[in-house]
């Protein structure tokens, strides 16, 4: 489609997709090692990059930055605001070879591909064409391909300091995955544990993530869930790094976008849980604050 063309043709609207209560995260709208793009000018509109579309069919867009060559995966791209010459235009008109200004929060997850769930703005500044893109197309066929159904997924949280944006890795620490052979065969894949052991000392498991003071973070698993819970129990005071075993946790408010990356809140000293149910089954992680 000619983008030059778009106020004529009448375009189809992006399905809306509404916010839904869960008891865990909401669901928001809207796909893990990168590098995360970083080439930008830090306006004070925001950040600002220049990226090619290198592949875009439905929901499944895939950015290209051209500073830097990292790819990334415009999350919650359909609640930003999408232009070409002046006029407001949808996601599903983007086109692979369009090249975008990009304006966001500059927080991107650095997952792989990355995903960049604080996008506010793209513009399409030239059409370009297909044939453009087809210099992605092996890493295209390669971000789209279909995961290993017998493998847990992995993931990665994401936060970013007052002078870092830091990644750390998810490992399943309990699971229960259902997966089909390439016989046909249906095999469960199973593994029991806990975060923290009764002496109150946490699964090895469990990451610390560094942290001064109360702030965003974004989990991406390499396998979309359909739902996650998140839970958090205070450290214990003394030696070493433990909970109170007996101690009751609470929920943590958290917001999932339709591909499955969920943002929340995390706060000094805690234990957090997450509970993600997949079509396969469900599996749990946990990694912990300090300051």
């Amino acid at each position: 489609m000619n983008l030059s063309n778009v106020s004529r043709l009448g375009l189809m609207a992006v399905l809306a997709l509404g916010l839904v209560a869960l008891a865990g995260c909401a669901v928001k709208g809207g796909s893990g090692d990168a590098n995360t793009s970083r080439s930008a000018d830090n306006s004070g509109d925001g950040t600002v990059t220049t990226a090619m579309v290198a592949y875009a069919d439905g929901d499944d867009i895939l950015f290209v930055d051209q500073d830097t060559q990292t790819p990334y995966i415009p999350t919650n791209i359909d609640e930003a605001t999408i232009t070409f010459e002046g006029e407001t235009i949808e996601a599903d008109d983007l086109q692979a070879g369009n090249i975008v200004t990009v304006t966001g929060n500059g927080v991107m997850l650095e997952s792989y591909p990355g995903q960049y769930p604080g996008i506010a703005a793209v513009e399409v500044t030239s059409v370009g064409s297909p044939a453009d893109a087809e210099q992605y197309a092996a890493l295209v066929d390669q971000v789209f391909a279909a995961p290993d159904q017998a493998e847990v997924p992995t993931g990665n949280l994401d936060y970013k300091t007052s002078d870092a944006q830091v990644s750390i890795a998810l490992n399943a620490y309990e699971f229960e995955w259902e997966y089909q052979t390439a016989d046909g065969q249906t095999t469960t894949n199973a593994q029991d544990g806990t975060a923290f052991n009764l002496d109150g000392t946490l699964n090895e498991n469990a990451i610390d993530a560094r942290i001064s003071t109360a702030t965003d973070a974004f989990a991406a698993l390499s396998v979309s869930p359909t739902s996650v819970e998140i839970e958090r129990r205070p450290l214990a005071q003394g030696d070493g790094v433990k909970v109170d075993p007996s101690g009751e946790g609470e929920n943590v408010p958290c917001t999932m976008s339709a591909d499955g990356a969920v943002a929340f809140t995390i706060e000094p000293n805690y234990l957090y849980e997450l509970q993600a149910t997949f079509p396969q089954g469900e599996a749990e992680y946990a990694f912990y604050t300090v300051s």
